[in-house]
């Protein structure tokens, strides 16, 4: 009966923070191997384990108790602190609270950020005095955020990783890469549209051509060809067509 009672009373306090970012990050990031957790263990039980902190506290939960989740990794790990657990687990719900870090307004507000404004209005200075040599029309249905997914089991998620959520923004001649460490902004010079509602774009002469193809219609996932690497992505419009991937842990040591 007192277990129960300390669950019941966790799970108040969770659903009371249903509104609250509750995320916790720290400055080191841990280098660690996952196992699966899929067969040989009680999904149930796993889920119940993250719902409600069953075992300790955890932290950087960024969804409500009610929400459906599955747990799809666990990890535990015995050092000289005491042990370490990571939880990796889907949130079935499109319109959960972490969708919003993948929205258009609030990219606006990192992309606009007083933070590096300087240093990237001095980057577009630059560039605005290189020659954009050709840009088809159809550059504007690909103008705004793209945002990176994340591929399990044949299934494509947002992926809500602790450091930072990989981004791009195509503005008719500039195409504006979020890193962690700032806005890295590139002078299109050539963009050609492709078949299959694609698009072909040119940076530098010396090098491949980017490419952004139209993989998944109904979901709006596209496929870029970037530097010999497959990545897929999906416009920030399109991020209520995704559940999303969350991690956790006990320490709020960075993932």
């Amino acid at each position: 009966m007192r277990t129960t009672t300390i669950i019941l009373s966790v799970f108040a306090l969770i659903v009371g923070g249903c509104g609250q970012a509750g995320r916790e990050q720290a400055a080191v990031k841990q280098n660690i191997s996952f196992e699966n957790t899929q067969a040989g263990v009680d999904n149930h039980t796993v889920e119940d384990t993250v719902r409600y902190q069953v075992g300790g506290e955890l932290y950087g939960l960024n969804f409500c108790p009610s929400d459906s989740i599955t747990v799809i990794k666990s990890f535990h790990w015995q050092n000289e602190w005491g042990l370490y657990r990571q939880y990796d687990f889907i949130v079935h719900n499109r319109y959960s609270y972490a969708h919003r870090y993948f929205s258009t307004s609030y990219l606006d507000t990192i992309y606009n950020d007083e933070y590096w404004r300087d240093e990237y209005e001095w980057a577009i200075r630059q560039l605005d005095l290189i020659q954009s040599i050709h840009i088809d029309f159809v550059i504007k249905d690909f103008n705004g955020y793209w945002i990176y997914l994340k591929e399990y089991n044949g299934n494509y998620y947002l992926d809500d990783e602790w450091s930072w959520h990989a981004s791009f923004r195509i503005a008719d001649s500039i195409l504006t890469n979020h890193y962690m460490d700032g806005l890295y902004p590139k002078k299109i010079l050539e963009a050609v549209s492709l078949r299959e509602n694609g698009i072909s774009i040119l940076f530098d002469y010396d090098k491949e051509p980017l490419k952004i193809e139209l993989f998944d219609k109904s979901k709006s996932i596209y496929r870029l060809l970037d530097e010999g690497r497959f990545y897929f992505i999906a416009p920030a419009r399109a991020i209520h067509n995704f559940e999303i991937i969350q991690y956790t842990n006990n320490t709020g040591d960075l993932i």
